[in-house]
């Protein structure tokens, strides 16, 4: 009697065995399914948050459909005071008017620079990132291209030293340029390779604005 015991008890250890392997492969699997469905839903809300533009405080310029909302999300809720008054500034200022040179909005946590130059040729605008700041870039006259690419990835070529605070890419990595509009401003973060001030046919001169906030 107790041969036939073992034997089944023996016979039952694969289908149990196996058991616990299904169970903790479909254990897994559920919480990869909520995990991404929970990613989805912070996407729709961060989605839903930016196009609201509550953020804009009023500013009726509009933020460029290249920015990278979840990334901006974040560096905005980490610096909420210094990116408000990057917009207040953009919105309180008649840009048009304002001299070139350098504007202190903040200390070393946020600060602009409004140039009146020619453009670059293509071939003279570099591929960077920056860590320590993100950008805000508005072209106030004139006209500009700018391209835009994820970091992941990206062939660098002259790393981040302790000096300056831009990171270098091979001129041949590819991104997706935009041309600049009145109504329209970029926002360019940690997680974007960029190559901006690039000249547009018929359009050598353009005056600009670029707000630096402090990054995460």
């Amino acid at each position: 009697m107790r041969n036939e015991e073992f034997n089944e008890n023996m016979k039952q250890i694969p289908f149990t065995s196996c058991t616990i392997v299904f169970i903790f492969a479909l254990l897994i699997s559920i919480s990869g399914i909520k995990a991404q469905s929970d990613n989805l839903q912070k996407e729709s809300e961060v989605e839903a948050w930016f196009n609201q533009g509550e953020w804009l405080n009023g500013l009726k310029l509009k933020p460029h459909s290249a920015t990278d909302k979840i990334e901006f999300n974040k560096q905005y809720l980490a610096n909420k005071n210094g990116w408000d008054k990057a917009i207040a500034f953009m919105k309180d200022h008649n840009l048009d008017r304002l001299k070139t040179g350098k504007y202190v909005i903040e200390g070393e946590n946020v600060f602009a620079d409004i140039t009146d130059n020619p453009s670059s040729e293509l071939k003279d605008a570099k591929w960077h990132s920056h860590r320590q700041y993100c950008d805000i870039i508005y072209v106030i006259k004139g006209k500009e291209k700018i391209g835009i690419a994820p970091i992941q990835g990206a062939p660098v070529i002259i790393p981040f030293t302790g000096k300056g605070d831009s990171q270098f890419y091979n001129q041949e990595m590819k991104g997706t340029y935009y041309v600049s509009n009145l109504d329209t401003f970029f926002i360019l973060l940690p997680s974007d390779v960029h190559r901006p001030f690039i000249q547009v046919k018929g359009c050598t001169y353009e005056k600009r604005i670029r707000i630096k906030i402090k990054s995460l």
